[in-house]
């Protein structure tokens, strides 16, 4: 089974956007090619972002990992080290993938839209999980009981409200 992996920098609101941009286009060829690793989405979100508004500036990579190896070696290189060192040390969210697009799909999308959504309780585990969604990527955290669903999207022609398990973001590049 895959493994989605996602953290999430929060950066001061009078952050330039710019420089996270301009280290996605320095380094994201960089993961091309990583052993074990399907795709890396390069995310990230700003505050005053005409088409894509977003509470806080934020950078989000989104990564599908073919197996824990794979993940277990980046977590271990240089390249994260870098990461922490210049962001600091992030809480990494771990999902169990359930349905993934190709990386052709996701390098299609200009934006990423996330929802992530409470498992109740004794749900009928089947139902959440059977990847019957209309999202592109559906994935499953069993330590919160929460599913994630994620859709790589042409830009929207305008700002759109969401809800508070919404979060859009740019897709700076694609790793494969």
């Amino acid at each position: 089974m895959m493994i989605v992996m996602q953290y999430s920098f929060v950066l001061p609101a009078d952050y330039d956007m710019e420089t996270i941009e301009q280290r996605i286009a320095r380094n994201g060829a960089k993961l091309d090619g990583f052993a074990g690793l399907l795709f890396k989405a390069y995310l990230y979100a700003k505050r005053h972002d005409p088409d894509i508004p977003s509470v806080a500036n934020l950078y989000a990579p989104l990564y599908v990992w073919k197996h824990s190896q794979g993940m277990a070696a980046f977590l271990q290189s240089p390249g994260f080290a870098a990461l922490t060192r210049d962001f600091g040390w992030p809480q990494i969210d771990c999902w169990l993938a359930g349905k993934i697009p190709q990386p052709s799909e996701v390098k299609a999308g200009a934006i990423a839209q996330r929802v992530i959504t409470p498992i109740p309780s004794y749900s009928h585990l089947p139902d959440w999980l059977s990847g019957d969604t209309q999202a592109m990527l559906m994935a499953w955290d069993v330590s919160h009981w929460r599913q994630l669903q994620m859709d790589f999207l042409p830009l929207p022609a305008a700002a759109t409200t969401a809800d508070d398990s919404t979060q859009r973001y740019r897709i700076g590049y694609v790793a494969c």
